[in-house]
């Protein structure tokens, strides 16, 4: 990266350190600002193995606005924008299950049953008007909460709950499981992969057979792109054996052990901009950090999240808080500055986690760090501290990103 572009490198895991101050250094203050947008190469910030695949190809011009990058993707499907590296290796990793998806389809895995499965659906229909008992004992074999479940998604107001004939299929279940196999979100909003999950659940439904030994078929790793904490991995455990409604359940109870007030984790549940997945792996991670006060301060300010976008971040936000409690220094407590939410650790310091990829010096940029050190008293200093960034111009990460 060229170093005339007043560039601070900061890794994905970023972290911000305002020690006890805040006050803007002169040096800084005094550097010109850069102009919007920026752009950068995509061959110096990503990793080399993951610039392309056999379905998608990521543009070399990526564009930043001072903190978030943009990336272009060109897929067989169709050319897609995502905000954040963030959001592009969760792109990256739907691809690549896309990719083994469509294997599993050359090799036959499914035969007919690709076929079957379109008119499965159609089929138990009928049945269930013209044998209904008969009908009801093949669904409710295996499916141990099936009636709590057909429940929810008739009467559910969350749209990630799949409807009652889904249910009554137990597909809805095989596509969780699925999902999980490819390491991949079972609610993605993503049209590619919400389509060929869809397909190859009902074809397994309709020949009976199970993702596990469907995915021998087409050996390999699972989720290049990411690397998920222990804590991420136990939460996709969760999404894989429970439907929306009792992951709900679930998630409330976790909120109210930490002593969040009722409304406030409805007001959260509520929010459908979060996914079923999303919204329980950020609970989990606030759940992991036993102990430290102040968590409904942070779960206040991601309940306001007004796209699917922002409520990723606050996703990505709470795991750096998570790995920073469990990895750096233990958190006292969690608290928000001019809306951010921040951890101040026990020796006094005052972290905030930010999801960002790279930071420019531009003029919002700076508005918002003095109005940051504005907020933290005239006694500090700002200290901005690349927290493992990768050398100008190498492209390397030292590690990839924790994220589901």
């Amino acid at each position: 990266m060229k170093k005339n572009l007043n560039l601070v490198t900061l890794k994905i895991v970023i972290l911000i350190l305002v020690l006890l101050t805040c006050s803007l250094g002169s040096a800084l203050a005094a550097t010109p600002f850069q102009q919007t947008p920026i752009f950068l190469k995509a061959h110096e910030i990503l990793p080399a193995a993951l610039l392309s695949g056999e379905n998608y190809r990521v543009a070399e011009r990526v564009q930043n606005d001072g903190v978030i990058n943009t990336y272009q993707i060109d897929t067989t499907s169709g050319i897609i924008f995502v905000e954040s590296t963030t959001e592009l290796m969760i792109r990256i990793n739907e691809l690549q299950a896309l990719m083994r998806m469509n294997e599993m389809e050359r090799k036959g895995v499914f035969k007919d049953s690709l076929v079957a499965g379109v008119k499965a659906p159609v089929k138990l229909a009928g049945d269930l008007v013209t044998k209904p008992v008969e009908s009801s004992k093949n669904i409710v074999k295996g499916t141990g909460s099936f009636i709590s479940n057909v429940g929810r998604s008739i009467f559910s107001r969350d749209p990630h709950q799949d409807n009652v004939l889904k249910v009554a299929l137990g597909y809805d279940t095989l596509k969780r499981k699925f999902a999980f196999e490819f390491l991949i979100n079972p609610y993605s909003n993503y049209s590619p992969v919400v389509g060929r999950l869809g397909e190859i659940s009902r074809a397994a439904l309709a020949g009976g057979i199970l993702p596990r030994a469907a995915m021998m078929a087409v050996p390999g790793p699972a989720g290049t792109a990411l690397s998920l904490s222990a804590t991420a991995k136990g939460m996709k455990e969760l999404v894989r054996d429970n439907p929306p409604g009792a992951l709900r359940k679930i998630n409330q109870e976790k909120l109210l052990k930490m002593g969040i007030e009722p409304e406030l984790i409805e007001v959260f549940l509520d929010n459908h901009n979060y996914d079923p997945e999303t919204q329980t792996i950020l609970v989990g991670e606030l759940d992991s950090m036993k102990g430290v006060q102040g968590r409904n301060f942070f779960l206040a300010a991601a309940s306001l999240a007004s796209e699917s976008t922002i409520a990723l971040l606050y996703q990505a936000t709470a795991q750096m808080m998570a790995g920073y409690h469990r990895l750096v220094a233990p958190a006292a407590h969690i608290g928000t500055i001019g809306g951010r939410p921040f951890i101040m650790n026990r020796a006094g310091v005052l972290v905030l986690p930010l999801p960002v990829d790279y930071i420019f010096w531009t003029e919002p940029v700076a508005s918002k760090l003095q109005a940051q050190a504005r907020s933290c008293g005239s006694a500090a200093k700002l200290n901005i501290k690349p927290e493992a960034s990768s050398p100008p111009g190498t492209g390397r990460f030292s590690r990839m990103p924790i994220l589901s």
